[in-house]
């Protein structure tokens, strides 16, 4: 989906990114900005976000002297719901005030993040834009990691979750925005695990901000596949051998998070709801899931692997620094992976050489269609070596190598023969009905 931004979401995307990536605002620009605050044909979401921005990051000289007449000001530049934002004594409601104490820098303890989180995500009095304000605030702030922690457990407690006595479910869990420079393949991955013998399962969105991306759903809709099954359905599919794999879409396990879909269009940038709404389980292993999840930023390195063992609900979890923040390394270069298992963390390296013997180039491509994706997907579980084809031989051999589920030449055997005897492909195709 091209997502065309408008002019305050431009200045949002420049400005809104964080404390080491946004960029200051010049004077005219701010000039602007300051005419759109007051234009009620823009969203009030859009301007709390931008306005939060500009009073938590670090301000320019421009900056500091328009801030100053703002603060002088605000009753006739801002609309009046956006006063307390300058004048704290003005808010009134529990949310308000945490907003307040976040807009301040300072972090909320365990409970007051809880409550602040059991507002957003589920009192409809509390108006969109305090919410996205709050979203983007913690995001500027940098969530603590008791934050982090009441956020997940809160989330947590909200999802619609079937309860399995399976010993052994694969979970790939990468960020529901999609891709728009690489192939997103967790579908094929999916097939690919469960040809080996082990229930997996894919969850996501048909589209979300705030890339907009490729996502698993509408690669499923370009092979025709039926991606509207109830949870029920793949709980029975990914415990037949036949099947092994499932698709769920998060408006059936999590519909409180699905309503916030425009808030987070609205804000543009990615809030830490991106990094736990991935990581519910929706479907559950007896002991927990085997979760396969990537990160971009070097924060979230440890910080989504500590959550993961702090919060004890998984058998195991690999954390790569994959494509686009994805599960999936990249073909071409080694990569950062951190295992948790057994209340330890292994930070390593991984190589595409300790798993392939052909080295590849892999590309960013400058256009990347759900179309394009599932055509090299279903050549590759036909039996064509292109790029899906070895990324999944890699990335299933990983996956189980990782959480010691196979040997590493066994599993590499067995998954390039289930590629090309078609057994890979048998399991997707079954799927798609």
């Amino acid at each position: 989906m091209d997502v065309r931004l408008n002019r305050l979401e431009e200045f949002l995307k420049k400005k809104g990114i964080g404390p080491e990536g946004s960029k200051s605002l010049k004077q005219e620009e701010l000039s602007e900005i300051e005419l759109l605050l007051s234009n009620d044909t823009y969203s009030l979401t859009t301007r709390a976000t931008i306005l939060t921005a500009i009073l938590m990051l670090p301000s320019s000289e421009a900056e500091k002297i328009w801030l100053h007449n703002l603060r002088e000001n605000y009753s006739t530049i801002l609309p009046e719901s956006l006063h307390f934002f300058l004048r704290r004594k003005l808010n009134q409601t529990p949310f308000e005030q945490f907003l307040c104490d976040t807009l301040e820098g300072k972090d909320l303890n365990y409970e007051e993040a809880a409550a602040a989180m059991t507002l957003l995500l589920t009192d409809a009095s509390v108006p969109d834009f305090q919410k996205g304000a709050f979203l983007e605030a913690q995001r500027l702030k940098r969530e603590s990691f008791a934050e982090n922690k009441a956020f997940f457990d809160i989330l947590w407690t909200h999802t619609a979750r079937i309860e399995t006595t399976l010993p052994v479910i694969i979970d790939i869990c990468d960020n529901y925005d999609g891709f728009n420079r690489h192939y997103n393949l967790a579908p094929f991955f999916a097939a690919a695990i469960a040809s080996c013998g082990y229930p997996c399962i894919v969850h996501g969105t048909d589209e979300v901000a705030p890339k907009y991306g490729v996502s698993s759903q509408k690669v499923l809709e370009a092979c025709k596949g039926n991606i509207s099954k109830l949870p029920a359905d793949i709980v029975t599919q990914i415990t037949d051998t036949d099947f092994g794999w499932g698709y769920l879409n998060q408006s059936h396990f999590h519909p409180a998070l699905f309503a916030l879909k425009k808030i987070r269009k609205e804000m543009v940038k990615r809030p830490f709801l991106a990094t736990f709404e991935k990581i519910m389980q929706p479907i559950r292993a007896a002991n927990g899931n085997y979760i396969l999840t990537g990160f971009t930023h070097t924060h979230y390195r440890t910080e989504v692997a500590e959550q993961l063992k702090t919060q004890n609900k998984i058998a195991a979890a690999i954390v790569i620094k994959g494509l686009e923040g994805s599960s999936c390394p990249p073909l071409n270069r080694d990569t950062v992976q951190v295992i948790v298992s057994k209340n330890k963390i292994t930070d390593q390296q991984i190589n595409p050489a300790d798993y392939l013997s052909e080295q590849h180039q892999q590309l960013p491509a400058k256009i990347m269609t759900a179309e394009m994706t599932a055509q090299l997907g279903l050549q590759a579980l036909q039996g064509e070596r292109n790029e899906a084809f070895y990324q999944i031989i890699y990335y299933t051999a990983m996956v189980l190598t990782g959480f010691e589920l196979e040997e590493k030449l066994s599993i590499l055997k067995k998954i390039e023969t289930n590629l090309v005897s078609g057994n890979v492909y048998r399991h997707f195709s079954k799927n798609l009905l």
